[in-house]
């Protein structure tokens, strides 16, 4: 309703003359203190009251003092049918206020309180609109009203999302309340004020003015008021990362709301204190505060309340690892929050969530076009802190996909963004995830220059202990302890090689990082998660797998993962050796032992004393040596050949085979115990057909090796050529296939051109040529592209790149969206992982 309704015909002078007759003023006072405290209805009545009291009395009373007047008594009534939310009684006192002779023009109060009903019904353009009108018209003169317009249009526009205009209106109202000495309107003014810089991050000003909001607040002693200031304060404290803080505020809040039965705000200061028990590490606690506080909100009919708590209930099941819940939690807010405010700060975070825990899920690729979404909501909310988080999730995400650039990108602006603001335990996560972000482009092996890298790694690292440390989260605590050892060990890796006590020389199987696996499959990205889980126990490891799987270079990883990479990897094929000579070369000799022993033989056990030794083919172990190899798993204990003396060594043993040790141990041809003794730890490193999403990173990795520089896998190989790599079975698996890349290799350089023939050990054939000149291969966004071939293509570019899809997708000319979706729907997954 427009505010023309307030025009109505002019009343006779008697009629004007009584809106300035003097109130009794015990029952001003009384209706005045009901208002508050907040009891509106009761104000309502007596404010009627007085009005009632003037019309008996008529014009007696008139011009006597500076008491409150007629004219007052209209609008504090006004006032409280707009908080008892009583429109249509609103707009027949606005009408009928002619009766005390209070034309709009004398009256803009009225106006005002009925634009404040546009902003509870989310008219917010519409109050902008009239409010400036309003303003406009009368800036010359300044009356005392146009504060309450200036008010109203700062708060319609931090609904709009206008953030630097809401304050400038905002700031300049609370000036003038100031200078008319109207306390309650300039509380609810600072009040305004600490939500506007609330919402853009500025926690310090934020608190600033909610300070100021319950010092004037309990100058009228108005605990209602005075319990809204302490729960946001409780809000903001725990933004910041101030966890102890905040629950005091929130409790000092659910106090003083508790003595004015303020259920609604009640409500939502059980929100605040359930997600700061749930930061705090309580869960069990904070799930029954927010179900609480989510019983609350359905009886008093708060969707917006609901919606949150929800989403918080949502965070405590994360939190437990159980995301299926949180994802039921989140979608159920998500609805309730959508139907409110589509494009609102409940829709944003719960986007966020989602994201994160499908990312926890394994599908990054869903996670980052949710995330962006997020991220677009929090940017045009002028949200900071939230873009801040987001960005860190998105971070996580985007190195999950292989796209190292985006990630450093997404997480170094989101460190900025939360110092800014200064939240403590969100820039604590983010600086941890900055560190990890460090360290898997180190596992990379292709940064130039690494040790920059790792010091950034390091700093971030220690930053992120201290802040955990100050805001005194103890699973903060733990992770950013743990981001930091893993940090300082590769530090000192880098820093330094160890030298061999024994021999004075740097082992060549030191090495600053593990060694390098290339692939690109979930298979083999586990199964390196595995070994670098294992690294550092001392039980032995069996590693099994078909010939050319890898076996050794899992040994490797292993052996320089571990804390035993100082020491020295001895690597021997038991099958390679004599039989006979078998315990010589193990055990060692003394002088004398056996005809030609003119000295002593260390023996393998004695060189792997503080490092590793790896058997491979460790089914050819003589059955009459295993035993003597139990003992040395057992105990440490060994003798060398013709001493009778018992030796030790402190070695750690990795052993390998291509035979089922288990249908050797049937047929008497191993013993069980050391079977079971060796399978602790156990790795099934599966063929290559079982993993053909690896094939072209190796074929290029091992054409590159063979050519001594990067290659394209494009220059050797046509196009159909590389679908027949992928649809071969390879039995020699990685041998095979290194025997292909250097026969390629061979004839580029020989011929200028490939012609690969193959006649498999499982009797397939293979063929392959090279590139038809001038031919163009299909984009991965053509039908002859995606649909007949794409996957090889993708896989083509991923390799080229070493998995960096942002640079994959530039290679196939199409978005990196285009190309998540391509991935996921053709299920490739893109990691270079190691060094």
């Amino acid at each position: 309703m427009r505010a023309e309704i307030l025009r109505v015909e002019p009343a006779p002078p008697a009629a004007i003359a009584m809106g300035d007759q003097r109130l009794d003023t015990a029952r001003w006072e009384s209706a005045w203190r009901s208002f508050l405290d907040e009891d509106h209805a009761e104000a309502l009545e007596r404010a009627r009251e007085c009005l009632d009291s003037v019309v008996v009395r008529g014009r007696a009373s008139a011009g006597a003092g500076d008491g409150p007047t007629v004219r007052d008594a209209v609008v504090l009534a006004a006032r409280c049918l707009f908080q008892l939310d009583r429109r249509a009684e609103f707009d027949v006192l606005a009408a009928s206020a002619g009766r005390w002779g209070l034309v709009p023009e004398a009256l803009p109060e009225l106006e005002a309180i009925q634009l404040a009903f546009g902003c509870k019904a989310g008219e917010y353009a519409r109050v902008v609109a009239e409010c400036t009108t309003w303003i406009e018209a009368r800036r010359r003169e300044l009356p005392p009203g146009i504060a309450d317009f200036m008010y109203l249009r700062g708060l319609a526009l931090s609904h709009l999302g206008e953030p630097r205009r809401a304050r400038e209106d905002a700031e300049a109202a609370f000036a003038l309340f100031r200078v008319l000495d109207r306390e309650f309107e300039g509380a609810r003014t600072a009040n305004l004020l600490g939500i506007v810089a609330f919402r853009e991050a500025r926690f310090d000003d934020a608190e600033t003015w909610w300070r100021r909001a319950h010092e004037i607040h309990a100058g009228l002693g108005m605990i209602k008021n005075m319990g809204g200031n302490r729960l946001n304060l409780g809000i903001a404290a725990y933004k910041r990362g101030r966890f102890h803080r905040a629950e005091g505020e929130l409790q000092a809040a659910v106090r003083l709301l508790a003595q004015v039965g303020a259920r609604v705000s009640l409500c939502r200061a059980g929100l605040a204190l359930g997600q700061v028990l749930r930061l705090r590490g309580q869960l069990a606690t904070a799930r029954a505060q927010l179900l609480e506080s989510f019983r609350q909100a359905g009886e008093l009919a708060l969707p917006r309340e609901e919606a949150l708590a929800l989403e918080y209930l949502g965070d405590v099941q994360r939190d437990e690892g159980r995301l299926d819940h949180a994802r039921r939690y989140y979608n159920r807010a998500l609805t309730l929050a959508a139907a409110i405010a589509p494009d609102g700060d409940i829709v944003m975070e719960v986007r966020h969530r989602q994201g994160e825990c499908l990312g926890r899920l394994g599908r990054s690729g869903e996670a980052v076009d949710l995330l962006r979404q997020a991220l677009g909501q929090a940017r045009r909310l002028g949200d900071r802190f939230e873009e801040g988080a987001i960005r860190r999730t998105l971070a996580v995400n985007l190195l999950t996909l292989a796209d190292p650039e985006s990630a450093v990108s997404a997480i170094n602006d989101s460190v900025r963004l939360l110092r800014e603001v200064g939240a403590e335990h969100e820039l604590a996560l983010s600086l941890v995830v900055a560190a990890e972000t460090g360290l898997a482009r180190l596992e990379s092996g292709l940064l130039a220059e690494p040790q920059s890298v790792l010091e950034d790694a390091w700093q971030d690292a220690l930053a992120a202990l201290h802040l955990q440390l100050r805001v005194e989260s103890e699973a903060g605590i733990r992770r950013a302890r743990e981001v930091v050892a893993r940090v300082a060990d590769r530090r000192q890796r880098l820093a330094q090689e160890p030298v061999l006590p024994a021999t004075g020389q740097r082992p060549t199987s030191v090495s600053a990082a593990p060694v390098r696996i290339v692939h690109v499959s979930s298979v083999f990205r586990d199964l390196i998660q595995l070994v670098d889980a294992f690294a550092d126990s001392d039980e032995p490891v069996l590693i099994t797998g078909e010939t050319g799987t890898g076996k050794e270079l899992f040994a490797q990883r292993l052996h320089e993962s571990s804390r035993r990479r100082g020491r020295e990897l001895v690597a021997v094929n038991v099958s390679a050796v004599p039989e006979s000579l078998f315990a010589r070369e193990f055990f060692g000799h003394v002088r004398g032992a056996y005809s030609g022993a003119d000295g002593d033989g260390q023996g393998l056990a004695g060189r792997a004393d503080g490092g590793t030794l790896f058997l491979d083919e460790i089914g050819d172990l003589p059955l009459e040596l295993q035993p003597r190899l139990l003992r040395l798993l057992q105990d440490g204990t060994y003798q060398a050949i013709g001493d009778p003396a018992q030796r030790h060594t402190n070695l750690r043993l990795v052993a390998a085979t291509n035979a089922d040790l288990g249908a050797l141990v049937a047929a008497g041809r191993f013993r069980a115990d050391l079977y079971y003794r060796l399978r602790v730890l156990e790795l099934k490193l599966p063929p290559l057909r079982d993993r053909r999403d690896d094939i072209l990173p190796l074929l290029r990795h091992l054409l590159g090796e063979a050519a001594g520089r990067p290659v394209e896998l494009a220059a050797y190989f046509s196009h159909a050529s590389l679908e027949r790599v992928q649809r071969h079975r390879w039995p020699g698996n990685v041998r095979e296939l290194a025997m292909v890349a250097r026969q390629a290799h061979l004839q580029m350089v020989t011929r200028g051109r490939v012609l690969v023939e193959l006649d498999a050990l499982d009797g397939q054939r293979l063929r392959l040529d090279g590139p038809e000149a001038g031919a163009v291969e299909p984009s991965v966004g053509e039908p002859g592209g995606v649909r007949s071939g794409g996957r090889a293509l993708i896989l083509a570019a991923l390799t080229a790149t070493r998995g960096n899809r942002a640079q994959a997708a530039r290679r196939l000319g199409v978005s990196r969206s285009t190309l998540y979706r391509q991935m996921e729907r053709l299920g490739i997954e893109a990691r270079v992982a190691g060094s």
